[in-house]
């Protein structure tokens, strides 16, 4: 995939990723790399990484992040990289969850933490 090639835009506005999400593990098959949450909706995400990451259009993501009184924990979640801008400091990633290969368990998590992050932002402002 070109760096600079925007093959789709977000469907849904993303809400900022706060301090609570954890970082994001991918796999491109036997490469695991850690990444920067930057934005979330439950059916996609933006990522950040220094460096490029390796070409190919899928992947599994895993990341967690706190609702209420516990750890919601989303792992090897199937996603397609949808877009790509080399930012000079490093490489923005727009990632889109496969909800057809998601548990049904995976997506109501999914949800909730949207839900969850859509309250703490509407309590900060």
């Amino acid at each position: 995939m070109n760096p600079n090639q925007n093959t789709e835009q977000r469907k849904l506005p993303r809400l900022l990723c706060s301090g609570g999400f954890s970082a994001s593990k991918v796999v491109f098959g036997d490469q695991t790399f850690e990444l920067g949450s930057i934005n979330y909706t439950h059916d996609g995400m933006a990522l950040f990484k220094s460096d490029p990451l390796p070409e190919g259009g899928t992947f599994t993501i895993s990341f967690s992040y706190p609702v209420e009184d516990r750890l919601v924990e989303i792992s090897d979640l199937p996603c397609t990289l949808v877009h790509v801008r080399d930012a000079g400091e490093g490489f923005y990633y727009g990632a889109s969850f496969d909800l057809e290969a998601a548990t049904s368990q995976q997506i109501a998590d999914l949800i909730r933490i949207e839900e969850e992050i859509a309250v703490e932002q509407h309590r900060d402002r």
